[in-house]
């Protein structure tokens, strides 16, 4: 009984080692699909943060770099959400009732809004997060990032587990964090 114990535990651990390894993989292949398809962005501003693409489709209108996104302030934005398939891939949610009219989804009132969150509080995934830093109001982006700054291993709605994600976003404005001058 003991030999098949540790007969199992070896098949177990093997398994867990090969599983890893094909995740690795297929986080690599993802990467290098992503940097494919930046090349063909070669006529737009492309910034890499932690492991986050984004490509500046329209640039915002900053005053000064203090009036870009930091951590800790407010970003307001619409956004369209693709499974990454070597570019857009199949849109899987938005908040911009013209995105939904353009691929046939009704969008109810209540989701057509602009979305809000603080950057930094962990209310966005990590690909957003990340992507957000240094966008300024009116900025139109794609942020691009693989499976493990998305959903990773879980399905979501119609995203299927280790996909990697294409966001478009919209800037509308950003709040800065207030500072308080009191001890």
């Amino acid at each position: 009984m003991r030999t098949y114990l540790v007969l199992l535990a070896g098949l177990l651990l093997a398994v867990a080692s090969c599983t890893k390894e094909d995740r690795k993989l297929m986080l690599i292949k993802q990467e290098e699909d992503i940097d494919q398809y930046v090349r063909t962005l070669d006529k737009y501003a492309v910034h890499y943060q932690k492991g986050v693409v984004r490509a500046v489709l329209e640039p915002g209108n900053p005053a000064t770099q203090a009036d870009t996104l930091a951590t800790g302030d407010t970003i307001y934005f619409y956004y369209a959400g693709y499974i990454f398939s070597r570019g857009k891939g199949e849109l899987f949610h938005t908040n911009s009732d013209s995105v939904a009219r353009v691929y046939n989804r009704n969008l109810p009132a209540d989701q057509a809004v602009v979305r809000s969150g603080v950057s930094g509080e962990g209310v966005f995934l990590k690909g957003l997060e990340y992507g957000f830093i240094g966008m300024s109001a009116g900025e139109h982006a794609y942020l691009i990032f693989n499976a493990d700054f998305g959903y990773g291993n879980q399905t979501v709605g119609q995203v299927p587990r280790m996909s990697p994600l294409l966001f478009e976003i919209w800037v509308e404005r950003i709040v800065k964090k207030q500072i308080s001058l009191q001890e």
